[in-house]
């Protein structure tokens, strides 16, 4: 009986390990076109709430809640952005839904440090944040807290 010598072929799936030095590119969730679309939904939103303001009258939140609704539905279920992305996006939209003060802060800036943290990054945002001085430390005890909540739960 002739001998069997089972050829042994390199597994074509295997790959190397990744160094530790070696990063991932990170490529942001939100493409060009979807800031393009979702800004003016921002600025007609904070427009209405100023025209109420100026006039003094108030929609007691519901703007703020049927924005921060839509977003956060598209930051969480289809989109499946980061905790840092939609929690921002959240605490910008509880502020916002305070009557009178939502008028005062714009949701847009919210949006734009929401743009802001997803094509750059975090560490980024941290980083500006630590050159602020006392107002960065505040904002950066606060991240840090609602993480230890967040990854509690």
């Amino acid at each position: 009986m002739p001998e069997q010598n089972p050829i042994i072929r390199p597994n074509k799936r295997a790959t190397a390990p990744k160094k530790e030095d070696e990063q991932e590119e990170y490529k942001p969730k939100l493409s060009m076109w979807e800031i393009v679309i979702i800004t003016p939904f921002y600025l007609i939103s904070d427009t209405l709430e100023l025209f109420l303001f100026l006039f003094g009258l108030s929609d007691f939140g519901i703007i703020s809640m049927i924005r921060t609704s839509i977003s956060e539905f598209y930051f969480i279920v289809i989109k499946k952005m980061g905790k840092e992305i939609w929690l921002t996006s959240l605490v910008v939209g509880v502020i916002t839904a305070m009557p009178y003060i939502g008028a005062l802060i714009p949701s847009t800036i919210g949006w734009g440090i929401v743009v802001y943290i997803d094509w750059f990054g975090m560490k980024k945002a941290e980083s500006i944040l630590k050159k602020t001085g006392a107002v960065g430390k505040v904002i950066n005890k606060a991240a840090d807290k609602a993480s230890a909540v967040t990854g509690k739960v």
